[in-house]
């Protein structure tokens, strides 16, 4: 009986040593062919190593380069800033020079004026004082009252014989003012210390001088507001500006205004400009707030927009990738289906020729059983074991012969309506005797509504392909165990599972269950989960095994609603 099988097994294994042979030599001429076709078009092939950057990456760098060609507008446009800044502090300065430079030349003549309108009172009053002085010589007291009513700080009259001052001895308390007799010479003065304008009048109308003091403070306070010290502090408080002043001259006469340094301050900075201007230096400080809030803007505007492109570029480079591994995975599920196709097409071409060879020598060894039978009579009685273990044996092979006809034919399931649930209720109604003989216990748990339990399938094949898990659920437990099948949906698939003792083989080698020519028993030819896997996946479905515990088989069945 063993002798009979290993004919079999061992033309099988041929043909899966002939086939792989045959995938390596296909694999090989296409790897030469790819190898040729690179060759033949250096370009193309070019074309398709620079087409190994991924997409979301190319995304990526695409947004990284829009972040630097922002920061690069942004150093530009800082620097564009900072160079009008500098061009009307510029500006400002020479602005600054003419004005004190204007101003300059406004206190000179105001100074003037101011000399020339004291003189001009004095030497009026010195002429009416001394007409009067003619008409009648004037007392102490008439000379005090009429220097205060004339606005005079002091008079004094002197006609060679006697001199007469109001108020009297003024002159002591300015104590720089000569009162001498000079070579009849008008002589005016400012005294700067004493504050005190003062004229020596050369009397026209009698013998001798007069000296007249008048108060220079009102006139000085007028030339002091209209000076550079006031015009420089009242320019220092203009907005913009810290500080205006003139310092000792630093720089060539002829040198344009020169930005020396910023300097960082409490109120914040400061730019300061130089100018030469009349042999000194105008030296101005000019706040820069403006510029450090333009630059702080920018900054502000630069990570906000920079923040914004590079999540909108992280969040496109993660769809892209999404999407990648999405048609990355369906080009891979495409090209195990595709080889999955191949696979069964050369399994299905092989197994049909083995069948169609087997086929034809066991017809003509059962012929010849069968006459040897009808012809017993001449036999002796010690050949009858012989020839029923051999039509035994030809028998078995026959059954691996037509096992490996059905694998070997084309799967073309017809959808219609079926309910799942009844369907397997009869399955297990078929084996539920041989299950109570060999002690083992069948449960189906249904977990579907009553509009679930329909699916479109193939009643033939899928019926087909519960048979075999059922059939080989009990030919695992010998000695007895359970079948569980639990019934439920998962999203939109129905999930069938299958669950049984009897497993024999270690967890590593689980997924090996499914693959053609694989079996632990000692009959068959391991097209059983094989021919189911080829019949769920013709439902557009999926088939997989796992071993939870030990000892444990867990298979699972999804197959779609629509």
């Amino acid at each position: 009986m063993a002798a009979a099988d290993v004919p079999v097994a061992v033309a099988a294994e041929k043909v899966a040593i002939v086939d792989t042979k045959q995938n390596h030599e296909l694999q090989f001429s296409s790897s030469i062919s790819k190898t040729e076709k690179r060759e033949k078009n250096p370009l193309a092939a070019s074309t398709a190593e620079k087409r190994k950057l991924p997409l979301w990456l190319a995304n990526l760098l695409l947004f990284g380069a829009l972040i630097l060609a922002v920061l690069l507008y942004f150093f530009w446009q800082a620097d564009r800033e900072q160079r009008s800044f500098y061009r009307h502090t510029r500006e400002h300065t020479q602005l600054l020079a003419q004005v004190i430079q204007l101003n300059a030349d406004n206190a000179i003549a105001a100074a003037a004026v101011i000399k020339t309108v004291a003189r001009t009172f004095m030497l009026n009053s010195a002429r009416f004082i001394d007409y009067l002085a003619a008409i009648e010589p004037f007392t102490e007291a008439e000379l005090t009252a009429l220097a205060l009513e004339s606005g005079l700080n002091g008079i004094t009259i002197d006609d060679g014989q006697t001199r007469v001052s109001g108020p009297p001895q003024w002159q002591n308390d300015y104590s720089t003012i000569s009162l001498q007799k000079n070579d009849n010479q008008i002589r005016f003065t400012h005294n700067i210390e004493g504050h005190i304008f003062t004229l020596n009048y050369p009397r026209q109308e009698g013998e001798g001088n007069m000296w007249l003091a008048f108060g220079a403070q009102r006139l000085e306070s007028l030339q002091k507001q209209v000076g550079i010290e006031q015009l420089l502090a009242t320019l220092s408080r203009v907005p913009g500006i810290n500080y205006v002043r003139l310092e000792p001259a630093k720089l060539p006469p002829t040198s344009p205004p020169q930005l020396l340094k910023e300097i960082i301050t409490d109120r914040g900075m400061i730019v300061e400009a130089r100018l030469p201007m009349n042999g000194q230096t105008l030296t101005a400080g000019f706040k820069s707030n403006f510029l450090v809030a333009r630059k702080q803007g920018l900054w502000r505007d630069f990570f906000l927009f920079a923040l914004l492109l590079g999540g909108l570029g992280c969040f496109c480079s993660w769809l892209l990738y999404r999407y990648q591994l999405a048609s990355l995975l369906n080009v891979r599920r495409y090209e195990q289906r595709l080889a999955h196709e191949r696979e069964d097409a050369a399994l299905g071409r092989a197994a049909a020729a083995l069948a169609h060879e087997i086929r034809n020598p066991l017809n003509a060894i059962s012929l010849g059983l069968q006459r040897l039978e009808i012809e017993e009579s001449g036999l002796k009685s010690e050949y009858d074991p012989l020839v029923s273990a051999m039509r035994n044996a030809v028998g078995r092979a026959d059954s691996i012969v037509g096992d490996l006809r059905r694998f070997a034919q084309p799967l073309n399931p017809e959808r219609n309506a079926l309910d799942i649930c009844n369907l397997i209720t009869d399955i297990i109604a078929l084996y539920q005797t041989k299950a109570d003989t060999l002690a083992i216990e069948i449960s189906m748990e249904n977990k579907l509504s009553t509009l679930d339990r329909f699916i479109p399938a193939d009643a033939d094949l899928l019926g087909q392909a519960l048979e075999n898990l059922s059939k080989n659920a009990l030919e695992a437990q010998p000695e007895g165990g359970f079948l569980k099948i639990t019934l439920q949906k998962n999203n939109q698939e129905l999930e069938l599972i299958f669950e049984n003792g009897g497993l024999e083989i270690p967890k590593i080698e689980i997924k090996k269950i499914i693959e053609p020519w694989f079996t632990t028993k000692t009959h068959g030819t391991g097209l059983g989960l094989a021919m189911v896997e080829r019949i769920i996946r013709a439902h557009n479905g999926r088939f997989e095994v796992e071993s939870t515990e030990p000892g444990i088989l867990r298979q699972y069945i999804f197959l779609p609603y629509k």
